[in-house]
């Protein structure tokens, strides 16, 4: 037998990265291979990592699964889960508590300190992609980028050679934050940087981050009557479906922007539709979509297509490359690795 080891994550990153060659789709072996010719040998799965000593790997979908295997497990690996101290406080063998990002506000850390268990939290690759993918979908209509594209083009510049109409200084405007999560938190810094204003709502309040990016707290609809892009970083849940639907588009300003690249059911489509058809926004930047891929026939292939509309649609790449997971993957397993071998976890909290 090996080390128990629980993975309590319903989300798929915590295993993802780390699979078999021969599991990972024909595509992405393809994708990996281009970016990286020894890819075989750089995406190891979790049972060449632990050839040497392995691992049992107990997959837990319910708090119910944890509080049953507990006790004896000598590792949880957790993903945006909430671990209760009481749950906590039934281990006898554990010797990491790990979790997959730094917003790990669902574990009792300070539980974890007292019963001696190390705690560590691996910053997620993939979410700063996302980050990055938001900010270009940002600047894209800002600047304006796809129009000056087409007017270059087209060689409609020569008696507006300097100029181009409609670009936009960041530091002029507001950004709103939906959720301040991993994401959300590199997008303040981001902002930040070109000196933007920023304000944000979550479900809890985060003073540090706050005091650290100059981020103003505010409500629901001051959120989006405010801002002049609104980006949404919230998970997907039955209490989020549809949060953002016709009432919140008609806060926004007319040329704001609505950024998506956290889940396409946040939104609702018919009403996100109509408010780009109507102008009663200035565009929409969308990586994600209520249905996934995106049927070859739905609309909004149109109104992408429509040059007199601002809308930026892109296949749910802003996660950048199966690498993100690879690497992702990796760094919560070394982790686990370096607690076998004696030492202190590199993402230690």
């Amino acid at each position: 037998m090996g080390h128990k080891t629980i993975v309590w994550d319903n989300i798929g990153n915590v295993l993802t990265g780390v699979r078999e060659w021969d599991e990972w789709p024909p595509y992405i072996q393809r994708q990996l291979l281009a970016e990286d010719p020894r890819a075989k040998e750089h995406a190891r799965s979790l049972r060449e990592m632990f050839a040497d000593d392995p691992l049992d790997i107990y997959r837990a979908k319910t708090l119910a699964d944890v509080e049953g295997a507990i006790e004896d497990a000598e590792f949880l690996v957790v993903h945006k889960e909430t671990l209760p101290a009481k749950t906590l406080m039934r281990a006898k063998h554990l010797k990491l508590l790990q979790h997959l990002g730094l917003d790990y506000r669902g574990l009792p850390v300070d539980t974890a300190k007292r019963l001696g268990i190390p705690v560590a939290a691996a910053p997620l690759v993939n979410y700063l992609a996302v980050a990055e993918h938001a900010w270009a979908m940002i600047l894209n209509y800002l600047k304006k980028l796809d129009k000056q594209q087409l007017h270059i083009q087209r060689r409609a510049y020569f008696e507006t050679w300097g100029t181009f109409p409609g670009i936009l200084l960041a530091r002029d405007l507001t950004l709103g934050l939906v959720g301040l999560g991993e994401i959300g938190r590199p997008m303040a810094r981001i902002a930040r940087s070109l000196e933007m204003k920023v304000v944000y709502w979550d479900r809890a309040r985060f003073p540090e981050w706050e005091q650290q990016y100059q981020l103003d707290y505010v409500d629901w609809e001051t959120l989006f009557r405010q801002s002049d892009v609104v980006s949404l970083h919230l998970p997907i849940k039955p209490e989020t479906e549809k949060i953002v639907g016709s009432r919140e588009i008609q806060w926004m300003k007319e040329k704001a922007l609505l950024v998506n690249t956290a889940r396409g059911r946040l939104v609702d489509p018919d009403a996100l539709r109509k408010a780009v058809t109507s102008r009663q926004i200035g565009g929409v930047a969308l990586d994600v979509f209520w249905d996934e891929p995106l049927p070859a026939d739905d609309e909004w292939h149109r109104l992408h297509e429509d040059e007199t509309l601002c809308v930026t649609l892109t296949p749910h790449s802003a996660w950048q490359s199966p690498w993100t997971w690879v690497r992702d993957s990796q760094a919560i397993w070394n982790d686990v690795r370096r607690v076998l071998n004696g030492e202190l976890p590199l993402y230690a909290v």
